[in-house]
């Protein structure tokens, strides 16, 4: 059983009764965010433990779990049975925290960006209307310079409230609460940089109607809340008929006769669509028709509610409610649609509301069981649920989409693939096609298309489980390898060496003063380019870069010396040569062929990471484990870096991790000659399609920031431009939302400049998580980040707190955004007082001649092991 207490505005106190315990020795409790613990002190008196927990050790931008055990299991925690409320809240220190508790305890920071006061503002009058609640706050002197906002909390949950503010009198409007759900929530106003819980004079309870919900302001257990629940229209009967194209809805219900106009509401809140339906009046109820397309749209859960609007153009949203489940005549229904057999059920939710109907794909189930000399046996199932369909195993380029298909006829399959298949689909010299199965339908159109998985898969980078190779026509030699994602969905890569290529017929001795470097197939903007220009003028290596001739950075080094082609006869040759292979991403990026144990000797390389950023954000890729043959060395920034992410979280040794500093690091000038701003955003991988873009928080939160009027009346009035970078994924849609015309917001073609160059020419960053913040602080200027999905995107961890990567100051919303960015301007941006140490260990620009020089000492020391 647990209790909490407030202590001294420093820690948060916890009481625990320990209950079916023969001993209590070895008993442990530790504070852990997910990637950092810390061992707690507490003291016990018979069977109750008081633990302290120090507000400073708690995270502001993740969840915070205290944890109990002993040598043999974790303690299973539980709240005191006589605490009435599910949530408690503390205010410790002027912050707010949430603790709950759940097996074990969690605390949570809210609003970390508030400091949060005691102090109660009382509202001495209230009024209410339809969506709307009016109030006027006591003793409320607000400057005229202050932001207000609104917030409501519920069980933790923080909802931000659009409001209305006359300083003058104190007063302010809620405009809508239809964004809150049911239950009951506590307000907060933010005052400036403080934050306080809303109390009422008065403890009458008031009244207020939206169009969700019917609400009450009134008293619980002495705390002001805003209670909401939802309007219900109860059900006597219901009747659901599925025909070939629709699916009607009838309902008995008491509902009398009346003037009001009603529609039917079907809501998607996963495809985040909407579709209204006509509703015909019965004698005891009403009836609609629904487009089962719509129903079927995405096979997920759609919700169902009855509209009505009042004379005086006032919505409300009925959910139904329903006392018992034998109301329904059939609850599951069979429907074949576009060739297949989709099952919809109807349920009831635990509020007695008709939740939805969830709507089931056909399962299409397949695995690859083996592959051997490109002969494939897997098998498919299910098959019953596709009508009048054919099955295929497909084998598609994924540059060009070109796609040869291999029928199925029988669930256990075998096929062999043929080479002079594969060359004909495949897209590029170098390529990666991948395995589906596609069904089609009677008129021979493709109504699905699914990955398939393979049973032995055991994913590297950098490994294989079979090969062919073939010669064309031209004397061109096609190689073709059978590799699985991370996910063991099954591909072939594929990579061709082109007729009168001389690859070395003994690759065994490399040479050691051949060095490769490259960065993805079509850039040169970062260390890689960086330490090949250092090492061109330097050194006497024989360093070559590599790039794709069609890229945009290609024409800037085609004349060059030692620039080669990706594919051409000299990138081959010296690929063949080359002992030392240096790469800001995978190998993959700067080899013409697969970079795996037996080709051309490429187990006899020195791998070199140059990295691309500094680690400690998010989870990157390059773990040890995910190689067969793992990078030599790894480049770093920092001992934090090594010790902390490379060797801890990635795996590898400490001879492996060399802290040098990024090459590019060493270009980055100390002067400030701009007064210009750069928004430089990255992506978000959970954005997969042009529509999910389009509807994201992502798009919306950048797009409201660059048409900001109160922005660009700042922008205007100090004479600063904003230029807009965005990642290029987003380049397309971002160039159509600017207006350039008589704007100080510019927007930034991909390749018109480098990533460096851009830096350098702006005196003030904003980005959100982004590693380029490194270089821009490197450069003692000032970085602003708008973190407002801050938890979404590392949702999977962060691999360091917070506060020891992201320098500068931080924004959570567009306003706060804007202030930041116009105190800067008006202190001439000036940069932010950081300490950099932790970070960049090095700041001399000899970065590129400590990791020379660390390479060439891997290279002696193979040598000597080699000789000895």
């Amino acid at each position: 059983m647990v209790q909490s207490r407030a202590v001294a505005e420093k820690s948060i106190e916890i009481d625990v009764s320990l209950k079916n315990f023969i001993s209590y020795a070895g008993i442990s409790a530790v504070l852990t965010n997910g990637m950092e613990t810390i061992d707690l002190p507490y003291q016990r008196v018979k069977k109750k433990l008081t633990i302290a927990i120090l507000i400073s050790h708690l995270s502001d931008d993740v969840n915070n779990y205290i944890v109990l055990s002993n040598a043999k299991q974790k303690f299973w925690l539980k709240l005191d049975e006589h605490i009435k409320e599910k949530v408690l809240y503390h205010v410790v220190g002027n912050k707010l925290f949430r603790l709950s508790v759940n097996k074990k305890v969690l605390v949570k920071n809210l609003l970390p960006e508030f400091s949060f006061s005691n102090e109660l503002k009382i509202i001495k009058n209230l009024y209410t209307s339809y969506s709307e609640l009016t109030a006027v706050l006591e003793n409320m002197d607000l400057n005229i310079d202050s932001h207000e906002k609104m917030f409501a909390l519920k069980h933790g949950e923080m909802k931000p409230l659009e409001i209305a503010m006359n300083k003058e009198t104190s007063t302010f409007e809620v405009l809508d609460f239809n964004q809150l759900s049911q239950g009951d929530w506590r307000l907060i106003i933010a005052i400036g940089d403080t934050a306080y819980f809303l109390e009422s004079k008065t403890q009458e309870e008031i009244s207020l109607l939206t169009s969700n919900h019917q609400g009450v302001l009134k008293y619980i257990n002495k705390n002001f809340y805003l209670s909401l629940d939802n309007y219900y229209l109860e059900i006597e009967a219901m009747k659901l008929k599925v025909n070939e194209d629709t699916i009607q809805l009838e309902v008995a219900t008491d509902i009398q006769p009346d003037k009001f106009q009603y529609t039917f509401l079907i809501q998607d809140t996963k495809l985040n669509k909407e579709f209204v339906r006509p509703v015909e009046r019965t004698n005891n109820g009403f009836k609609t028709e629904i487009l089962l397309e719509n129903i079927l749209e995405g096979s997920t859960i759609k919700r169902f509610f009855l509209l009505k609007e009042d004379s005086e153009g006032k919505h409300f949203k009925y959910q139904f409610f329903i006392e018992t489940a034998k109301i329904f005549k059939r609850r599951s229904f069979k429907v074949i649609y576009n060739s297949q057999e989709y099952v919809l059920r109807v349920y009831r939710r635990k509020d007695k509301s008709m939740g939805s109907i969830i709507v089931r794909k056909p399962k299409l189930r397949r695995l690859m069981k083996s592959v051997k000399d490109f002969r494939l046996s897997g098998f498919i199932g299910n098959l019953h649920v596709f009508k009048d369909c054919t099955f295929y195993l497909a084998v598609e380029d994924r540059n060009t989409l070109d796609i040869v298909e291999y029928p199925l006829t029988e669930e256990n399959f075998e096929v062999s693939i043929a080479a002079e298949d594969l060359i004909k689909v495949k897209g590029k010299e170098k390529s990666i096609l991948d395995f589906f199965i596609t069904v089609k339908d009677a008129e021979g159109n493709t109504i699905r298309k699914d990955k398939i998985k393979y049973e032995l898969a055991d994913y590297r980078k950098d490994n294989y489980y079979e090969s062919i190779k073939e010669k064309d026509e031209y004397g061109n030699k096609h190689y073709f390898l059978v590799t699985t994602t991370p996910f063991d969905n099954m591909k072939i890569e594929t990579f061709t060496i082109p007729k009168g290529v001389n690859m070395l017929s003994n690759t065994a001795g490399k040479d050691p003063n051949v060095w490769l470097i490259g960065e993805r197939y079509n850039t040169a903007q970062d260390n890689g380019i960086a330490l090949f220009r250092w090492l061109r003028k330097n050194t006497t290596i024989d360093a070559y870069y590599v790039i794709e001739e069609d890229a945009e950075d290609y024409r800037v080094l085609k004349d060059m010396e030692y620039v080669l082609c990706f594919g051409s006869k000299e990138h081959f040759e010296i690929a063949s040569r080359a002992k030392v292979l240096l790469g800001t991403h995978d190998l993959e990026n700067l080899l013409p062929y697969k970079p795996a144990q037996g080709f051309f000797n490429y187990e006899d390389t020195i791998k070199v990471f140059l990295q691309h950023g500094v680690l400690g954000r998010k989870p990157v890729e390059y773990d040890k484990k995910n190689y067969e043959l793992p990078f030599d060395l790894f480049i770093v920034s920092s001992e934090p870096e090594k010790y902390d992410v490379v060797m801890n979280k990635m795996g590898y040794n400490e001879e492996e991790v060399a802290v040098t500093g990024l090459a590019r690091f060493d270009n980055l000038p100390k002067e400030n000659h701009s007064k210009d701003i750069l928004l430089m955003p990255t992506w978000r991988d959970w954005i997969h399609t042009d529509e999910q873009f389009l509807k994201s928080q992502y798009y919306n939160y950048y797009n409201n920031l660059i048409n900001n009027e109160r922005l660009q009346g700042i922008l205007e009035e100090y004479n600063v431009n904003l230029n807009f970078y965005p990642h290029y994924r987003a380049q397309n849609f971002f160039a159509q939302d600017i207006n350039e015309e008589n704007s100080r917001i510019h927007f930034i073609r991909l390749g018109s400049k480098t990533v460096q160059q851009l830096l350098i020419d702006h005196a003030l960053l904003i980005t959100d998580f982004s590693s380029v913040s490194f270089d821009f602080t490197l450069m003692n200027k000032p970085v602003i980040y708008y973190h407002f999905d801050v938890n979404r995107f590392f949702k999977r961890g962060i691999l360091r707190p917070v506060e020891e990567t992201f320098l500068g100051k931080i924004a959570q919303n567009e306003t706060d955004l804007v202030d930041m960015i116009e105190e800067s301007i008006e202190n001439n941006f000036k940069s932010f007082d950081i300490e950099l140490d932790n970070i960049i260990k090095y700041q001399d620009r000899h970065n590129c001649q400590r990791i020379y020089q660390t390479v060439l000492s891997k290279l002696n020391k193979e040598n000597e092991k080699n000789e000895g």
